[in-house]
Formats: C-alpha cells, structure tokens, sequence
C-alpha cells in the first residue's frame, strides 16, 4: 500500500484557485480543503521552478545546492550555463527512504533529468528534460515509449495565441495524471510523488483564461480519483510558487544600461534588433515558405550567432556577447538576480539602495525586499549566487533580455508571473492536526515526507516536519554524503526554456 502521495502543483496558490472552488468548478480540491488541513507555501528565492523543486527535495535552500537559477552567469570567464539534476549538490528525501527500506516512485519532478537510480523508480520531468533515458529503470521508459508517453508537448506554448497548443497541453496533463495513476496501481510504493507542471506555463501565457481553467478541472478530476482510490493514504497538495497577472514588465537590463552599470557593444546585429528583425519571426517566415530545413542547414553560424532571438532582443549567450565587460559593473538574470562583475561591494550597495527605492511609471515598487546573496542564502555555495537578490512585487516580471526595450512596459509575452507565495494542503487519516502555521517554508516538505511514513531526519536539512502526527516523535539522523557531480544542460533543453519564457 502507498503511506504517502505526494502531487506537486507547479504555480498554484490559494488566491487563484478560490474563485474556481468558490464557483464549484474544483469539487475535489474543495472536498480536501473541508477534510483537510491546509496553508500557505513560501518558496525560496527567486520563487521559480528551477530552484524550488529541488529545495522541496532536499529540504535545503539554495545556498546548499549550487543552483539559483535557469542560468549561472561566471562573470570571470564570462560564461553561461543552465542545470540539470546533477547541477545540485546534495543528496533527496528518496535517498533517506531508501536507506530506510522505504520504497519510491517519482514521476516528472522538474529537475530530474537526467534521472536518478531510486528503488522504484523515477520518470524525469519538464521543461529540463529530454525524450531518450529520461527514466529509471530503463526498462520502464521503453515500456512508457511503447504507450506513446511524451514528457513535452509536440507544439509547445509559446505565445497568447496558441490556443490549439494549449489544448494539447491539457491533454499531455491528463495523460501525466493518468499514467501517474496507473503507477500506483501497478506497482505501490510507500511514497509516491508527481508534479502537474506545464499547468503553470498555461497560467504565464492565459492566465485564468478558458485553457488554463480546464487544465485546472482536469487535475481536480484526478485528485478526487487518487482520494477515492487511496482513503487511507496520507495525501499532501504543495507548489513549488504561486502565480499572479502581470502589470509591469521590469527589463533589468536596460536600466542598469540606463544608469551607467551596463555597458553594451553596438553592431550589426543591433541594427537587426532596431528594425524588428529577430530569429523567431525569421523562423516562421520560412516555415510559411516551407523551407525552414533548409534555411537552419546552409545558414553560416556567425549569421545565426548575430540575429536576436526576438522581439525582446539578446539572450542566453547572445546577450554576454553584448556586455563590455571591461567598462560594465552588473548584468541581470530574470526573475529578481543581479551579477556584479567583480563582486564590488560598493557597487552591491549602491544597487540595493537603487532597487530599494525603484518605481514603475506609475510609482508602484519593483521590489518587495532586495537583499545581498549572504541575506538570501546559507551554506557553502552562497558565493556562486548572486550579488543581489530582490523579491519582486507581485504583479511585475523581471526580464533578463538585452536588447532596445524601455525599462518599464506593460505586460508582454506572460499575462502572469510567479510569487512567493504557494499552497500546502495535508488530508488522511493519519493526519490529526486542525490547523496549520501561517506560513511553512519549501525546505519543510522533505522532512515532513519522511515524518509521514516514519524515517528519521537528516540534520543538515534546513526545514523542520510540519506538525500533522500527534502520536509521532521526530527523529534524526546523520546525513547520506553527497559525491559532487559536475551538471549541465545540454542546447535542446535551453531551446525548450527560452520558447517557454524561461530563459531570458
């Protein structure tokens, strides 16, 4: 029998759920928020995919792992390079159950790829992922290949008006959620864990529009199947972030340009960028003209490597290739991370006292708290974060690009962005709590999944078990040590992100 389920729901939050609940189009979810108990989930920074997931299964901040981000920006050799699962340096919560004689499966946890060797097994999970030995045993992925599984969609979503897209994207759920379910049937585990993520590339791009909504029916359908099925589990809903609508579209780039922190090169490629001329619109002029195959075939590298991604100009290694490094002193990731080049502490300060005091064109704050790496993070990776890490508001999407954008624009590829703020929900027979802390924090989940089926925890982990189980004293134990891996992705998988909206 499976003690524990765990489904991961990348992007939710209580305040986007309710007024489909509140409106009886999420019975399910409503049913386990009556039964059950539940609360807030507040993610480590920045509140993204990539780091969190992996915070939720380690139990650890980002400090511990390595990894802050899509991308790492090396402001010495001036280079760029996105994670995979080896990126993060530090042993799971599945490692301990199964020092444990604890058996489990865990299926599309962003993160995973490529997949680790678990007793029972692991399907790796989007976006970081690719379609060959993405699952363990390998065996299993034949079988899953065999059954027509796909990890991602055929067309991905990439912009407001791929509605078609976002259908199909709603069937690869039900597909996730079904082949999930059938897991469990075939083969129990003691806990089992699957995350529903391209529900949250839906909400970027629709928001609470009509695709994302049925994504969101079609996970409650599956939820009430999973609790009729499983009575007696422990079942517990977390997020790894929540989500919310876009007002502001902050191009960090572009201000430090404008503030003298930046300095870009001009060239030919800037000239293409001022006209509108970007790989995206030239890729789908030529597969309009049906000669896209032979375009990317014969096209020179040193053409392809000059013409800006799209409309928002230079991005991954493109836009380290626009920084005067020798006369600029900070560039920006997305989503609220700054490098300063040279880790000046006088410049780190002077930028935290200019994001401190930052408003859009209609006076409302970038940043809700804008902290220094050693404020973010603890442990012994904090100096690869980093300099300056702000919290965004709520509301606002902070866009790594470089290119000719204003600092401030009004919402553009994503209706919607990540908050801090996610959701927790706890439901079974063994849970005996009534109520639950304002807030817990991403690290506690780990130690909560292993309180729940009575494995000790690990004292290097930084989140403490949520208190569900009045007849349960919480054990430690020493830590499972880590063999350091050297991690990255590969150009397909940071092809998947920039389409998405992830790299920027």
């Amino acid at each position: 029998m499976t003690d524990t389920i765990v489904l991961g729901l990348d992007g939710a939050n209580w305040a986007l759920l309710e007024p489909w609940v509140q409106a009886g189009q999420l019975p399910n979810i409503e049913a386990l928020i009556h039964d059950g108990v539940r609360t807030d989930l507040e993610s480590c920074l920045p509140p993204v995919t990539c780091p969190n997931w992996r915070c939720y299964s380690t139990g650890k901040n980002p400090g511990k792992l390595g990894v802050f981000w899509w991308e790492k920006i090396d402001t010495d050799t001036q280079t760029l390079t996105t994670p995979n699962s080896r990126s993060f340096k530090s042993v799971n919560y599945w490692d301990y159950l199964n020092d444990e004689s604890q058996t489990v499966g865990v299926m599309n946890l962003p993160m995973s790829y490529p997949p680790f060797e678990i007793d029972r097994y692991m399907i790796a999970g989007g976006p970081g992922s690719e379609q060959q030995s993405y699952a363990h045993p390998p065996m299993l992925g034949d079988s899953l290949d065999e059954e027509g599984y796909r990890l991602h969609p055929e067309t991905p979503v990439t912009s407001k008006n791929d509605h078609e897209a976002a259908k199909a994207m709603v069937n690869l759920i039900d597909q996730r959620l079904t082949t999930f379910r059938k897991r469990l049937g075939e083969e129990p585990v003691d806990v089992a864990h699957c995350t529903v993520f391209y529900v949250n590339v839906l909400q970027h791009f629709f928001w609470r529009g009509e695709p994302t909504q049925r994504a969101w029916e079609v996970i409650d359908e599956h939820i009430g199947e999973i609790r009729t099925e499983y009575p007696d589990t422990t079942l517990f809903l977390m997020s790894d972030h929540g989500c919310k609508d876009v007002d502001t579209v902050f191009y960090a780039n572009s201000w430090l340009e404008e503030q003298g922190y930046l300095v870009t090169t001009d060239d030919t490629a800037d000239v293409m960028n001022s006209l509108g001329i970007n790989k995206k619109q030239l890729s789908k002029l030529a597969h309009k003209l049906g000669v896209h195959s032979f375009v990317t075939r014969l096209a020179p590298d040193r053409l392809t490597d000059s013409i800006p991604e799209d409309e928002e100009g230079f991005k991954r290694e493109q836009k380290l290739e626009k920084v005067d490094w020798e006369r600029s002193q900070a560039i920006a990731s997305g989503q609220g991370l700054i490098y300063v080049i040279d880790d000046d502490p006088a410049t780190v300060g002077e930028l935290i006292d200019d994001l401190e005091s930052l408003t859009d064109d209609k006076g409302r704050a970038i940043a809700r708290d804008v902290l220094t790496r050693e404020e973010a993070y603890e442990g012994p990776y904090t100096d690869e974060a980093p300099d300056i890490v702000f919290d965004q508001r709520p509301g606002v999407h902070t866009s790594g690009a470089i290119g000719s954008n204003p600092v401030f624009d009004d919402a553009g590829k994503w209706k919607a962005e990540n908050i801090r703020t996610g959701l927790f929900l706890a439901d079974g027979p063994d849970v005996t709590a009534e109520s639950l802390p304002e807030t817990i924090s991403m690290p506690d989940i780990a130690p909560t999944v292993l309180h729940s089926v009575g494995c000790s925890i690990p004292t290097d982990m930084d989140g403490k078990p949520v208190d569900l189980f009045d007849d349960r004293t919480v054990a430690e134990r020493d830590p499972i040590p880590f063999k350091d891996t050297d991690g990255r992705s590969g150009n397909e998988v940071q092809d998947r992100l920039e389409d998405l909206g992830y790299l920027e």
